[in-house]
């Protein structure tokens, strides 16, 4: 009988491999720690070795014995096998003499009891690279009665010499159900009372590990005795009531600050711990989140009772408000390791979550746009159009290259007034990028008079190369979002650009690769941005009743 638990699909395929008689010479165990990998080792060296069947029958004397390790057959190694019980300095890998002395001497023996001989090595990422080195003489061409079993937690640090020679089997964690089914079984054996919650709660906390479990039920008995309940396990492993989790839920739906600084006292007064209750709240917000995006409950580790609450409440917060309250609690769990009023932090954190305003789709938004325009009196804050066509040309007189060359190219251009946006600064005739990089603050200013985002984007640009009627422009490596935008409205951009230096340009936007952006724009880039968005709200009525209809800030 297989004493592993929750690995069903690696000894399905072992007993089987043992049945037709093919079995490898060496396996790797991978998993995470107290998952089963040293116990099905220990499985399979009784199944190979067992004088009754072909897998381990456990009644057995060769089975009993490899379970008690008193069979010579199976040689158990890692980093402290050898060792002298008296030496008090640590160790930390698996030396060359330990191999030398096991395996490369005891391999080339035939087994003394058994059919087998089994080597199981635990940790066989912490071997040294002689004694890695030392075991490949052996695995690369292994006595037919030597067997090998690898175990390890990181098998990236595992030689990939040893890899290409095993047999791997990856070990997942157990799942919480089949580990509340095994401790229901060792209650039963023990003849003790657990209620469901108690053993639930068992589960979560062993994290997908079987022994873990064990050791905590058997510091319960210890606590309870024979009758163990919920709060029993509660109290002795510090868990926290997750009715705590939707009072705080409660209070941030509600926007009740006044229960949310409550509730944090209770938390202080209580003697909980800050962190760990920002840790189970972020479950309990992923929670909501796997409800509201799958309508699953049997991804949740909770009680019937709450799986329904769960659902009954999956609708209090959008997707975007629930990955916001996560980042919020992983923040503030970070920033109490570092600070030394953790009460201050966490109750500035119960507040922002409170405080915090609530998501908005970008298509809700642009209908409240639109309704503020609907609203608004554009007529004293809407740009000035473009000259009309019945006004007088502003004459301008042609450059010769001579003038062109020999004027300094200014160094803090001024951008032209709005009346002045959208009339042709340069002849058609001759234009060079010299003479079109004074004019970029103005082109920008007139694609903002039409487009202001549009107009942002273009302004991280900067003129590079101009062909004929090819306009380079290049925008910082990581601009790939503002490339997009002027590519699509290339066309609109065109004539805005003709409508200031009087020539129809084509656009092409490259991509800053070397870093050189800063020192070829002549223009320097760094205004007072929220200077100018205070200005703007100054200006523009409309702005501000945008502003303040979405109760909008300025972000850097």
């Amino acid at each position: 009988m297989w004493q592993t638990a929750g690995q069903d699909r690696i000894i399905s395929f072992l007993t089987d491999s043992i049945q037709r008689g093919k079995l490898a010479h060496a396996y790797l165990f991978v998993g995470p720690p107290h998952v089963g990998k040293m116990t099905l080792a220990i499985d399979l060296a009784r199944a190979l070795n067992c004088t009754e069947t072909n897998a381990p029958c456990g009644v057995c004397r060769t089975c009993q014995r490899i379970a008690q390790s008193k069979y010579a057959d199976v040689i158990m190694i890692d980093k402290n096998t050898g060792r002298d019980p008296k030496d008090r300095k640590k160790t930390t890998e698996i030396s060359i003499d330990t191999i030398r002395e096991h395996v490369q001497h005891g391999s080339s023996l035939p087994p003394y009891e058994g059919k087998y001989k089994v080597y199981i090595i635990e940790d066989a990422d912490l071997m040294s690279v002689e004694a890695t080195n030392c075991l490949l003489k052996t695995l690369e061409e292994p006595p037919p009665h030597v067997k090998f079993i690898f175990a390890t937690t990181e098998s990236h640090k595992v030689p990939a010499t040893i890899l290409s020679r095993c047999q791997r089997f990856d070990f997942k964690r157990m799942p919480n159900h089949h580990i509340i089914e095994q401790l229901q079984h060792l209650c039963a054996a023990e003849e003790i009372s657990a209620d469901a919650e108690a053993l639930r709660l068992i589960a979560v906390k062993a994290d997908g590990s079987m022994r873990d479990s064990q050791s905590i039920l058997d510091q319960i008995i210890a606590f309870a005795g024979k009758t163990i309940q919920a709060k029993d396990v509660a109290a002795l492993l510090g868990i926290i009531d997750q009715e705590l989790f939707f009072n705080l839920t409660d209070v941030i739906h509600g926007g009740d600050v006044e229960g949310g600084i409550r509730l944090a006292e209770h938390i202080y007064t209580e003697g909980l711990d800050f962190n760990e209750f920002l840790i189970g709240f972020q479950e309990h917000l992923r929670n909501f989140m796997i409800i509201a995006s799958t309508k699953l409950s049997q991804l949740l580790d909770v009680s019937e009772e709450h799986v329904a609450r769960y659902q009954e409440q999956s609708g209090r917060f959008p997707m975007e408000d629930l990955l916001r309250l996560i980042r919020i609690a992983a923040d503030t769990e970070n920033l109490i390791r570092r600070s030394s009023n953790a009460r201050l932090q966490f109750e500035v954190a119960i507040v922002k979550m409170i405080k915090m305003s609530g998501s908005i789709q970008l298509g809700q938004l642009l209908d409240q746009i639109e309704a503020v325009k609907k609203n608004a009196n554009f007529s004293s804050v809407a740009p000035r159009p473009h000259r009309p066509a019945e006004a007088p040309a502003r004459p301008v007189v042609p450059r010769t290259p001579e003038k062109a060359i020999s004027a300094p190219a200014p160094q803090t251009p001024v951008a032209p007034a709005a009346a002045d946006i959208g009339t042709p600064l340069l002849h058609p005739q001759g234009l060079t990028l010299a003479d079109l990089e004074p004019q970029w603050v103005a082109i920008t200013e007139a694609v903002k008079a039409q487009k202001v985002g549009l107009g942002l984007f273009l302004a991280e640009g900067w003129p590079t190369r101009l062909e004929g009627k090819k306009l380079e422009i290049m925008f910082a490596a990581n601009n790939g979002f503002h490339i997009d935008a002027v590519e699509k409205n290339a066309v609109e951009l065109q004539n805005i650009i003709e409508s200031v230096v009087g020539v129809q340009l084509r656009i092409h936007c490259i991509k800053d690769e070397r870093g050189i952006l800063p020192q070829l724009r002549k223009i320097p880039p760094g205004v007072d941005k929220k200077s100018d968005f205070e200005s703007l709200l100054k200006q523009n009525d409309a702005v501000q009743k945008i502003v303040d209809t979405f109760d909008a800030e300025f972000m850097k």
